[in-house]
């Protein structure tokens, strides 16, 4: 959108749904980006001389509406111009404070750095970040000096957050890209982010748990508790859904975010858009789930397969129809597993497919998995299918022995 930025129109924008710039319609490339939370951030966006129409332009963060004036803001960003028409690129030598401290680490990681990668990361994602950064970091290390970050500084962080050993280790995994950010940067020495030399916390992954694959019996339940949820009628379209993720095993906003016009049902597969490992990705349709989907109701008006109570925007949730579902199926006690989470229709699938013989690189493919370390978690269900293996490879190797009439030694 554009704007004449001044403190009344600055004051006046309101926060959506996601970020978005107001532009000056004065100084081009001046604006004022806006986050869902609220927070009114001065921005500079160019290209430098050398640089291709075909790239993407560069972001500089000037500073926070309020630290900064509108008019302040703008003379920074028109000196900042003067430099890039000199032939100067002002991402490699600017910053909003000649000490920045961690608080404005944080913040251009965040609104600079992030939404300008190759593959720009989803707006949930970048949001994760914040949250963690924000809160978790910033009240302990936001004053204080970028370049003066120390293992032991990281390391008391890392220890006030043992009772949480996932979230201590997502919190430091945050922290290792935003000070690698900082050395490219040149706001501290190259090779000496201190969080390589921090342990993370051992992590009993869901994965790992033996639970998470249900047996025949439970699975029996779940499709009748859904059933009797369908029945019922509150919701059809989660119901709907819910088979779809449990046949899939893919996660459930992949699931929920399906449009008709990627979806093949004569191939049987599906595109699934900005998943969270790539942009875009095929990812083929279980026979159950074709006939689910061909006799799935279709609106005129929604191009979603799930569509919610505005045609024009998917189904955000099932969470209250799966409660339901699950107190139905009687999985609200699993053990060391606790309650079955949707997410965990996802883990079931992978646990059969490894259970079965299925290679690693297959089951994970199957269900979106980027690497193979993600699959890997479920190894523990493997031994069960490579001793059958082992004897159906024998059985064979006997039989063909006797056959030939060789003399068994």
């Amino acid at each position: 959108m554009r704007i004449r930025i001044t403190k009344r129109t600055i004051d006046s924008l309101k926060p959506a749904d996601t970020a978005y710039v107001g532009w000056d319609t004065a100084l081009t490339g001046f604006g004022c980006k806006v986050t869902p939370t609220g927070r009114k951030v001065y921005v500079l966006q160019y290209r430098t001389r050398t640089q291709k129409r075909a790239k993407a332009p560069k972001r500089v963060t000037l500073g926070k509406h309020g630290d900064l004036t509108p008019d302040e803001a703008r003379k920074l960003a028109a000196d900042l111009l003067l430099q890039v028409k000199a032939g100067a690129d002002p991402t490699s030598t600017w910053s909003p404070k000649q000490n920045p401290t961690v608080a404005d680490l944080v913040e251009r990681f965040l609104t600079e750095y992030l939404p300008s990668k190759k593959r720009t990361p989803r707006d949930s994602t970048i949001g994760y970040y914040g949250h963690l950064l924000r809160r978790h970091v910033v009240p302990s290390l936001g004053a204080k000096p970028v370049r003066e970050i120390s293992v032991a500084d990281i390391e008391r962080l890392h220890n006030r957050m043992r009772t949480r050993p996932y979230l201590a280790n997502r919190i430091l995994a945050v922290v290792q890209q935003a000070l690698d950010r900082a050395e490219h940067w040149e706001w501290r020495p190259r090779n000496s982010n201190p969080v390589t030399h921090i342990d993370r916390y051992p992590e009993r992954r869901r994965g790992d748990l033996k639970e998470v694959m249900l047996n025949a019996a439970q699975m029996a339940s779940l499709l009748k508790a859904i059933d009797d949820e369908d029945a019922s009628g509150t919701n059809p379209v989660a119901c709907q859904a819910i088979r779809v993720a449990f046949w899939t095993g893919w996660r459930i906003r992949e699931v929920l975010g399906l449009r008709w016009e990627h979806v093949d049902l004569e191939l049987g597969r599906a595109r699934l858009i900005r998943t969270k490992t790539a942009d875009e990705e095929y990812r083929h349709l279980p026979g159950e789930v074709v006939q689910i989907l061909e006799t799935h109701p279709r609106l005129a008006e929604s191009p979603f397969v799930f569509p919610g109570r505005l045609p024009t925007r998917p189904l955000e949730s099932v969470r209250k129809p799966w409660n339901r579902v699950r107190r139905r199926a009687g999985l609200e006690s699993m053990g060391t597993l606790g309650a079955f989470r949707v997410h965990d229709l996802r883990h079931n699938v992978v646990s059969w497919d490894v259970s079965r013989g299925v290679p690693l690189e297959i089951a994970g493919k199957n269900v979106g998995h980027r690497s193979r370390h993600a699959t890997e978690v479920y190894a523990h269900f493997a031994p069960d299918a490579l001793k059958k293996a082992a004897d159906a490879r024998a059985a064979a190797m006997k039989d063909a022995a006797a056959a030939s009439g060789s003399p068994r030694r």
